[in-house]
């Protein structure tokens, strides 16, 4: 009976307590989703170098919806179809962010020999060839590269940073240095045939970064769990199903989710399945609506996993395009996928570990079926902006 009581005034105590967090975590994600447009982390920029005996040729692709944000001054008209600033502007620009440097300190030269500006793209890029050169005396193939074009203004941009091995065919795929962000600003090159492990841990952070910041990802799997830990009955949701059972239910969601999404990261990072973008960010989006609607009511119950499996494919073939950006190959592509599937496995654990006591006490305190159903419903709300955003942009070009 003293067991009841302290459990009922316990959870009398804690609720107006974990009921905020809950709210707010829900809400955090719903605000961080209206504001981030494509729901997406911001398009990186990429740096590929191709090492030579006595210099570095560098191409540099900078997307301009994130270049405008750190350029000093105006840099494509308001229709994004005319480029205001001069090519000589730019070049200055850039010749101030890209800073090479030999291992005695001293600078190597920049010279940005050409610029492209890809204003069809969608995104648009600003695609920039620039010769790198050491100074006298001083190995061509030993540097530190610093580089903080965007990021010296938008924190949460990276870059990129490839390098292709001297004598490499030009259609060679290039191997993964380093991701560059607002707290690294510079990879260290001392070998211009790195081992299959290098990059290993920008890959990891590049992982956790990509789920963490792709707000869409993150959505699906919070409102996949909402229910979790109810016991379905009927065509209703009812009581609190019991700690083992909703232990049971994250471990199925997580693992299918896991299981879906590592296998079609593996089939597209290697290019074996490889399918538009928009149709991929179109399902995305129609995945959170669908489980939306289940956490407003059971129309699949005892079947989220085949669900999450089901959608984690879909969600995969996202994440794979990331990877197959870097065009890594051999043991670096195996090393390299480990890696970044390892950053989300660990983001998304975070999330269960945070949010799996929230759902014991929302489901016990009897107020649970007024924050599921309203979660439920912005969820749904911000995935249909998403489906009607993304359908827009696939039909845009035509």
């Amino acid at each position: 009976m003293m067991s009841t009581a302290f459990s009922k005034a316990s959870r009398a105590l804690l609720f107006p307590l974990f009921l905020p967090l809950a709210l707010s975590l829900l809400l955090a994600c719903g605000l961080f989703a209206a504001m981030a447009a494509q729901a997406h982390p911001s398009p990186s920029s990429e740096v590929l170098l191709d090492a030579n005996a006595d210099a570095i040729d560098a191409r540099v692709t900078l997307p301009l919806d994130e270049l405008k944000l750190a350029f000093p001054a105006p840099l494509v008209d308001t229709a994004g179809r005319r480029a205001l600033a001069g090519d000589a502007q730019v070049a200055s620009y850039l010749a101030a962010h890209i800073r090479p440097v030999a291992p005695d300190g001293r600078a190597w030269s920049v010279k940005v020999t050409s610029l492209r500006w890809e204003l069809q793209r969608a995104p648009a890029d600003l695609v920039a060839t620039v010769l790198l050169r050491p100074p006298a005396g001083a190995p061509a193939g030993t540097l530190e590269l610093g580089f903080d074009a965007i990021a010296h203004q938008v924190p949460n941009h990276l870059t990129l940073v490839a390098l292709r091995r001297p004598g490499a065919e030009p259609d060679a795929r290039p191997h993964m240095l380093a991701s560059l962000h607002y707290g690294q600003r510079s990879v260290a090159i001392h070998d211009v045939a790195p081992r299959w492990w290098t990059g290993f841990g920008d890959l990891f952070r590049l992982g956790m970064a990509h789920i963490a910041e792709g707000a869409d990802h993150l959505l699906f799997l919070l409102t996949l769990l909402l229910p979790a830990a109810l016991r379905a009955q009927g065509s209703r949701w009812g009581g609190f199903a019991g700690t083992r059972a909703m232990v049971g239910q994250l471990l199925t969601v997580v693992t299918a989710f896991t299981a879906g999404h590592s296998l079609t990261l593996m089939l597209g990072a290697t290019g074996r399945v490889v399918l538009p973008a928009q149709p991929v960010e179109v399902a995305i989006a129609l995945s959170i609506v669908v489980s939306a609607a289940h956490a407003w009511r059971p129309i699949f119950p005892r079947r989220e996993g085949w669900v999450a499996g089901a959608f984690g494919l879909v969600h995969g073939l996202a994440f794979a395009a990331t990877v197959r950006e870097l065009g890594l190959d051999g043991a670096r592509l195996a090393a390299g996928m480990l890696a970044f599937n390892l950053g989300i496995e660990t983001v998304q654990a975070l999330l269960v570990l945070l949010v799996a006591p929230l759902l014991v006490l929302l489901a016990r305190s009897g107020r649970y079926q007024q924050v599921r159903q309203g979660a439920a419903l912005a969820s749904a709300a911000l995935a249909l902006v998403w489906v009607a955003e993304r359908a827009g942009a696939m039909a845009l070009p035509g």
